[in-house]
């Protein structure tokens, strides 16, 4: 009886305690359920302001589209993980090469480029320098609801952290990312 209690307890107590690690498994995971039920992840894709023309054969790039000033590459294998998804910098002899993880809109087939900045939604407007001083990001705007602001979250090592992070911050209502991706296309 005693053994069984236990076990119990232990079974209880395991529910609770399960590792943030284990809440996401996929890069941009997280980033991709917040940007909403249209985004997917594309684990071999990503964005860069270099055109194809500037950018090093050694990277093994395909460009897929151009999307404002960001160029969309297909890659060999996957650049991304779950603890780095965020800004990537690819050193090369040409010097080093900055790269953004990238989602698809299901809804128009266009891809959509993760960038560092974020709408985060406090439970009071207070709150919102708060959250510049406790995470070192840097304020962008305030939004008209009073309690929302967009902000450049800098280079942090990922997204996704980031995110699961400000989901335990007692003072966040909502964090979602802003992604730069076409409004409409062009026929």
């Amino acid at each position: 009886m005693k053994k069984s209690i236990c076990s119990g307890l232990l079974a209880c107590l395991s529910l609770f305690m399960l590792p943030s690690a284990n809440a996401f498994n996929e890069a941009c995971q997280l980033v991709a359920k917040m940007a909403g039920p249209a985004y997917v992840i594309q684990e071999n894709r990503v964005a860069s302001f270099t055109p194809p023309d500037k950018m090093p054969e050694e990277f093994e790039l395909t460009l897929l589209e151009q999307n404002g000033g960001w160029f969309v590459y297909q890659t060999q294998q996957a650049w991304f993980d779950k603890e780095t998804c965020a800004l990537l910098h690819k050193p090369s002899d040409q010097g080093r090469f900055d790269f953004a993880p990238v989602l698809l809109n299901q809804s128009t087939g266009s891809h959509a480029v993760v960038t560092s900045s974020f709408m985060i939604k406090t439970y009071r407007k207070q709150d919102i320098e708060k959250m510049a001083e406790r995470y070192h990001f840097r304020l962008l705007t305030l939004l008209p609801s009073g309690s929302a602001a967009i902000f450049d979250v800098g280079e942090v090592a990922s997204y996704d952290r980031m995110l699961e992070t400000l989901d335990r911050d007692k003072d966040v209502q909502v964090a979602a990312p802003l992604l730069s991706e076409p409004r409409y296309r062009l026929r």
